[in-house]
Protein backbone atom coordinates (compact mmCIF):
# COMPACT_ATOMS: atom_id res chain seq x y z
CA UNK A 1 0.00 0.00 0.00
CA UNK A 2 1.36 3.39 -0.98
CA UNK A 3 1.49 5.93 1.84
CA UNK A 4 0.98 9.62 1.11
CA UNK A 5 3.62 12.16 2.19
CA UNK A 6 6.27 9.48 2.70
CA UNK A 7 9.52 9.35 0.76
CA UNK A 8 9.93 6.77 -2.02
CA UNK A 9 13.06 6.07 -4.06
CA UNK A 10 12.87 5.47 -7.83
CA UNK A 11 14.45 2.10 -8.68
CA UNK A 12 16.51 3.44 -11.59
CA UNK A 13 17.53 7.05 -10.92
CA UNK A 14 17.67 6.64 -7.09
CA UNK A 15 16.02 10.04 -6.57
CA UNK A 16 13.48 10.71 -3.83
CA UNK A 17 9.79 11.37 -4.54
CA UNK A 18 6.76 12.03 -2.36
CA UNK A 19 3.24 10.79 -3.20
CA UNK A 20 0.77 13.63 -2.59
CA UNK A 21 -2.62 12.23 -3.52
CA UNK A 22 -4.52 9.56 -5.41
CA UNK A 23 -6.54 10.10 -8.57
CA UNK A 24 -7.71 8.30 -11.70
CA UNK A 25 -5.97 8.18 -15.06
CA UNK A 26 -7.24 6.74 -18.30
CA UNK A 27 -5.26 3.78 -19.63
CA UNK A 28 -6.43 2.13 -22.83
CA UNK A 29 -9.85 3.78 -22.42
CA UNK A 30 -10.27 2.39 -18.89
CA UNK A 31 -10.05 4.55 -15.76
CA UNK A 32 -7.50 3.15 -13.29
CA UNK A 33 -6.22 4.24 -9.88
CA UNK A 34 -3.20 6.56 -10.07
CA UNK A 35 -0.77 8.47 -7.85
CA UNK A 36 0.13 12.17 -8.01
CA UNK A 37 3.69 12.67 -6.79
CA UNK A 38 6.56 15.16 -6.80
CA UNK A 39 10.33 15.10 -6.54
CA UNK A 40 11.61 15.83 -3.05
CA UNK A 41 13.71 18.75 -4.33
CA UNK A 42 11.07 20.75 -6.29
CA UNK A 43 7.33 21.28 -6.80
CA UNK A 44 6.91 19.74 -10.27
CA UNK A 45 4.02 17.24 -10.29
CA UNK A 46 3.88 13.84 -11.96
CA UNK A 47 1.27 11.10 -12.26
CA UNK A 48 1.56 7.33 -12.78
CA UNK A 49 -0.80 4.45 -12.43
CA UNK A 50 -0.89 3.03 -8.92
CA UNK A 51 0.43 -0.29 -10.22
CA UNK A 52 3.38 1.30 -12.04
CA UNK A 53 4.26 3.40 -8.99
CA UNK A 54 4.32 0.25 -6.84
CA UNK A 55 6.57 -1.47 -9.38
CA UNK A 56 9.10 1.36 -9.79
CA UNK A 57 9.35 2.97 -6.34
CA UNK A 58 10.56 1.62 -3.01
CA UNK A 59 9.51 3.21 0.26
CA UNK A 60 12.49 4.74 2.04
CA UNK A 61 13.14 3.11 5.38
CA UNK A 62 13.58 5.47 8.34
Amino acid sequence: MIELNKTYIHYKNKKSYIPLDFCKIQENEIWVKAVIYKPEDNEELFVRTYQEFEEKFIKQQN
